[in-house]
């Protein structure tokens, strides 16, 4: 048998549970944002803007519709964006590391290349004569 002191207690908990849950949404996009930031910044540490522009470029303009969206409290897009972004983040470290071993391997072992010598073409044609 269910009491009125049984129900208030199952009504209080469901309204602890519903109010709970009403700040997941900015909660969860707030940490994806700032995981996507911080990303964002070891890409800028590690020089993904001169390295991987393209994808240093868009993961930037990903982050600040993520940060727009949230202020206009669409959580669940604000995520999605967050998350491309620091994806695109992780590409671009990812790239620029290996343009900056590339450069440091043409420092090292030169352009890659060896070209030979070239030979200067005889200033007359010899003849079959």
């Amino acid at each position: 048998m269910t009491t009125p002191r049984h129900n208030r207690m199952l009504l209080l908990v469901l309204a602890v549970a519903v109010v709970g849950l009403m700040g997941c949404g900015p909660v969860t996009t707030a940490t994806t944002i700032s995981d996507a930031s911080h990303e964002l910044k070891e890409a800028r540490a590690h020089e993904a803007e001169a390295n991987a522009p393209y994808e240093y470029t868009k993961a930037a303009a990903f982050l600040h519709k993520s940060k727009e969206l949230e202020g206009h409290g669409l959580y669940e897009q604000s995520s999605t964006f967050a998350r491309r972004s620091r994806t695109l983040s992780e590409k671009a470290v990812d790239v620029a590391r290996e343009s900056q071993e590339r450069q440091k391997r043409k420092q090292l072992f030169g352009k890659g290349k060896k070209t030979k010598k070239k030979r200067k073409a005889p200033g007359f044609t010899p003849s079959s004569r």
